[in-house]
């Protein structure tokens, strides 16, 4: 939280260290910086241009906030040796974090993060916050130029215009303003916008693409009769969607139907990245299509590798997260959402229609996700169960146990449930998947219920 643990200092701390890190490893280039809407996310960036100039590194700073992936795509674009953006994303707005990415366009992998998290413990008791800026290596800049080209050349605007498509859009306050919404406008698409203006409050709620929050694009896209409504989270590297009906339409789901998409209509080669905790949708679809499903554990930045190396092609997530190489190999909300107006203008047909053929070809899989607080005997509990040996959950045999990332079960008849501590807040995260909605619910009982019983056994402290 901004003044506690986000500090100033600790931001000047990172950097130093950060700045260690990429002179060790001789990678000590140029350094672009930028920021979203938050209250004091552009002053910490611009803290960080200094820290980076005090130690001979040039710096570039957007001229204004951006997106996320707008900053990957210029970092990978500049050949720069790293990205450094503030933002806490989709989370309340007295958060901040700091995120990080490759000259490859990708989000910094743990064995990055890790080195400059081992100098920052071995620094952070006598850090000396003194420093010099040197403005003559700091530079402003507009940095989404070649993003915006992207868009236009790496999505089917013929299709999407000539459709008549109405699109309502929603960038709840964040950076997506007037990136979504223009280059839909520029290529002539009815557009109506929602929340488009710079709030650092987000409107008084955390900009997350829940349902919840999207009460003003349901609204939008009721009133302009919209075929379909797009959000974007904080910084747009997630996104959100509504259909016709002003349906919330579940990120697994859209998830699945990009897939297919891409690997069917659009033709899309290579293998297909899913974390732990996403729809298994993507295997059945994979499957269908002759391709490789390589799983991860939760988390975008295991992808960045595979991205790399050639063997993925398409990453997803299920926290509404989506990659596609051919335009930037990381999470990109808006081309995720723009890539879903594309779907359902190339169909030309309402989005329940497409669920439910999508449905017809692959079988019904529903899924949902809770939390709950994480408390220590919690966590305790968790890895407790990570010792245990399960031979059936649910009334199903356990074909498959995973502990890479919490507990994961799989079951006989496809259906799966995991449970993992969140790494950004402290939650336990609840993930389930079943053929029915009935099953859904009552394996997310069970595994509460498992835990609760895995607290109970724990020896108490005593004073």
């Amino acid at each position: 939280m901004v003044g506690q643990d986000f500090t100033f200092r600790n931001v000047r701390l990172v950097l130093d260290a950060t700045v260690e890190v990429l002179r060790r490893r001789g990678e000590v280039g140029e350094v672009i910086v930028s920021y979203d809407t938050r209250l004091l996310s552009e002053k910490f960036a611009r803290e960080a241009v200094d820290v980076l100039t005090h130690h001979g590194v040039a710096a570039v700073i957007s001229e204004r906030d951006l997106p996320s992936p707008c900053v990957a795509y210029a970092v990978r674009e500049r050949a720069a040796s790293l990205g450094v953006t503030f933002t806490a994303s989709h989370n309340p707005a007295e958060y901040n974090g700091i995120k990080l990415f490759t000259r490859e366009g990708t989000a910094a992998e743990r064995e990055l993060t890790g080195e400059i998290e081992a100098v920052v413990a071995a620094r952070a008791a006598t850090f000396d916050e003194f420093y010099v800026p040197q403005p003559a290596l700091a530079r402003t800049a507009p940095l989404f130029e070649g993003y915006l080209a992207s868009l236009d050349r790496d999505l089917d605007w013929d299709a999407i215009a000539g459709s008549g498509l109405v699109v309502a859009v929603d960038p709840l306050f964040g950076s997506a303003r007037e990136f979504i919404d223009r280059v839909l406008i520029a290529h002539g698409v009815a557009t109506h916008v929602v929340h488009n203006t710079k709030d650092p409050y987000f409107g008084g709620y955390a900009p997350e693409c829940t349902p919840q929050n999207l009460g003003g694009l349901r609204e939008k896209v009721r009133v302009s009769r919209a075929g379909i409504g797009l959000a974007t989270d904080g910084d747009a590297d997630r996104f959100g969607v509504l259909d016709n009906e002003c349906r919330s339409v579940p990120p697994n789901l859209v998830i699945a139907l990009l897939v297919e998409y891409l690997v069917g209509r659009r033709g899309t080669g290579g293998g297909i990245g899913r974390t732990l905790a996403t729809t298994r949708l993507v295997d059945r679809i994979a499957r269908a299509a002759g391709r490789e499903v390589v799983e991860t554990p939760v988390g975008f930045h295991y992808f960045g590798p595979l991205f790399r190396s050639g063997a993925i092609a398409v990453a997803t997530e299920e926290s509404a997260g989506l990659g596609v190489a051919s335009h930037l190999p990381g999470r990109d909300g808006i081309y995720a959402a723009l890539l879903m107006a594309e779907l359902v203008a190339v169909a030309g047909k309402p989005l329940a229609e497409l669920v439910r053929a999508l449905y017809a070809r692959h079988g019904m899989l529903v899924s949902r996700r809770v939390q709950v607080p994480l408390s220590e005997r919690t966590r305790a509990s968790v890895a407790a169960l990570g010792a245990k040996v399960f031979k059936e959950f649910g009334g199903q045999k356990v074909t498959r146990v995973d502990r890479r990332d919490g507990i994961l079960l799989e079951l006989a008849d496809g259906s799966w449930v995991l449970a993992r501590p969140a790494g950004t807040e402290p939650k336990l995260r609840i993930y389930a998947e079943a053929t029915s909605s009935r099953q859904l619910r009552a394996l997310v009982r069970e595994v509460r219920a498992v835990v609760r019983e895995a607290e109970e056994k724990l020896p108490h402290a005593r004073g």
